[in-house]
């Protein structure tokens, strides 16, 4: 037999040495820690549409799409006119108190965004859109399935468990 084909290449087969171990649990730990957070941030602050519905007493919970322009939202999307205001009055992501703080600062200043005559918050408590000039009607939520804030559904939510269950899985095995 040649050297590239025979019984003893085969014992051959590089190794790592037995005091080397790979980190495959601590790897797996690492995945589903990224994937979990990953998970919360692909569907943007579904917390907020709610909060500005308890902040400002409104009858209704505003979609997403009073800041961005597609209903799934996500970080560096807010396109619309009163998603600007609000950032340029320190809102940001995931913090329920600059959102407090934002909507105040809307309220006192009787900022329009829209440049229609009518303040923000005063067209969202009649139900009418601050971005629109003459204010349309707020476009209503739609609900998903896992959601009860009334944000739609991400697929993109459902990576931490599909993970989670993946890893546990294989861990088992």
């Amino acid at each position: 037999m040649t050297a590239l084909h025979g019984p003893r290449n085969r014992s051959r087969v590089r190794r790592p040495p037995a005091g080397v171990r790979y980190p495959v649990a601590d790897l797996r730990r690492l995945v589903l820690a990224i994937a979990v957070l990953a998970g919360g941030l692909a569907h943007g602050s579904s917390i907020y549409p709610p909060e500005v519905r308890a902040h400002l007493s409104l009858s209704y919970t505003p979609a997403c799409t009073l800041c961005h322009e597609t209903e799934s939202g996500g970080f560096g999307t807010v396109t619309k006119p009163f998603g600007k205001s609000m950032m340029a009055r320190g809102l940001v992501a995931q913090n329920l108190g600059s959102l407090d703080t934002a909507l105040d600062a809307l309220a006192a200043e009787h900022t329009d965004s829209d440049h229609d005559g009518v303040a923000d918050i005063d067209e969202l408590k009649a139900g009418s859109d601050p971005n629109v000039a003459g204010g349309g009607s707020v476009t209503p939520p739609s609900y998903g399935c896992f959601d009860a804030s009334g944000q739609r559904s991400s697929p993109l939510a459902l990576l931490p468990l599909v993970l989670a269950w993946v890893l546990l899985r294989t861990r088992r095995a």
